[in-house]
């Protein structure tokens, strides 16, 4: 009988410790099922589609760039498992990016409430801002030298700077024609003296064969000599830029500029194309990539073409096209650059982290040197 309770007795005992056991085991086993794997156990889709210098594609079908090296810098660093997705177009991306086809975009696409609003954004890898690139006139320098000469400008500026000298010799030789007839005679030859004294005084020649003696006309030698030093700079720097070989076919220095121009093109989904239109810039040609928008100003298809300004620097210098176009230095709405991923992506805080620390070390900047990307 002691036996058989002794018996009892360990049964019991052994369900209550497997009881416990288990009462202590479940929370664990809760939270070790709500904890996120240290790796993603798929391969990630990420988009991408040729933009230089960010996303090119070389012979062999393989990527390079900004964007890709900066991709593989974090896919190394998180261990993650990926292929690339290839868009033609910008809005296909994005429309894959929202319907969750493709797990990220690293193209760089600015930052803006919308794009908030709808997707994940990663923290800017990259800051840009709008630019204008035109055409080089075709013109010989001798050509628009000649030109620049017969110009309605330029005549206007002498004819007035002919109108002062001639004024200002008048009142000398009005002062000096009755006491000082030797230096300035009577009548039209004296006239002729008093612009020869002028014309000499503005200039600095200063030969000093023609010397008001009066009270009042030195008074007037003396305005004339103070007036001459800033009507003489002025009328220099004036003359001299309108003299000067201008090798442009359009001058952008703001926006006021940019709205009087009839042809302009940009990129399509591009920041450079909101940019635009909220301006209510209206007369422009879309284009699907950067290259094409260059190629099409440099064969006149279009007078203006409006982009991100780093991008078109590389494009000019590997396209050469730099002795058929100009990038002006005016430049519009600064912006970021960022990732994209679907909305509510897990992916988001594991990428933000790595991409500021690794866009904050001097590894990056020599990336951005070697696409000359330099900011």
């Amino acid at each position: 009988m002691k036996r058989k309770y002794m018996q009892q007795l360990s049964t019991l005992r052994l369900t209550i410790f497997f009881y416990l056991l288990l009462f202590f085991s479940f929370p664990n086993a809760i939270s070790a099922m709500d904890e996120e794997p240290k790796e993603f156990p798929k391969i990630l889709k990420v988009g991408v589609q040729e933009d230089p210098p960010f996303v090119m594609k070389d012979e062999d079908g393989s990527f390079y760039g900004l964007s890709i090296d900066l991709w593989y810098m974090l896919a190394e660093e998180l261990h993650l498992l990926y292929e690339f997705e290839e868009y033609e177009h910008t809005s296909a991306m994005l429309l894959g990016l929202s319907r969750k086809k493709i797990d990220l975009s690293i193209n760089p696409m600015p930052v803006s409430g919308t794009r908030i609003r709808q997707l994940g954004v990663t923290h800017p890898f990259f800051t840009s801002s709008i630019g204008v690139a035109v055409r080089n006139a075709e013109d010989s320098q001798i050509q628009i030298f000649v030109s620049n000469i017969f110009s309605y400008g330029f005549i206007k500026l002498v004819m007035l700077l002919m109108m002062i000298v001639f004024g200002f010799g008048v009142l000398v030789w009005l002062a000096e024609r009755k006491i000082n007839q030797h230096e300035f005679r009577d009548g039209i030859v004296g006239i002729m003296d008093g612009i020869w004294w002028s014309t000499v005084t503005i200039t600095t020649v200063g030969y000093g064969d023609k010397t008001p003696k009066t009270p009042l006309g030195r008074f007037i030698s003396m305005l004339w000599m103070f007036a001459a030093i800033s009507l003489i700079s002025s009328f220099t720097a004036t003359i001299t830029s309108r003299l000067t070989v201008n090798q442009l076919e359009y001058q952008i220095e703001n926006l006021e500029d940019l709205k009087k121009v009839k042809k302009i093109g940009t990129v399509n989904f591009s920041s450079s194309h909101d940019f635009l239109d909220n301006y209510n810039i209206s007369t422009y040609k879309v284009y699907e990539t950067p290259k094409d928008g260059m190629i099409a100003l440099s064969k006149k298809e279009i007078d203006v073409f409006v982009y991100e300004k780093p991008v078109m620097k590389y494009l000019t210098n590997v396209e050469q096209l730099s002795n058929k176009l100009k990038i002006m230095p005016v430049t519009f709405n600064r912006h970021y650059f960022s990732l994209l991923m679907p909305k509510q992506s897990k992916l988001l805080d594991k990428i933000n982290p790595e991409l500021a620390d690794k866009t904050s070390k001097s590894a990056w900047k020599r990336v951005l040197e070697k696409y000359n990307l330099h900011q």
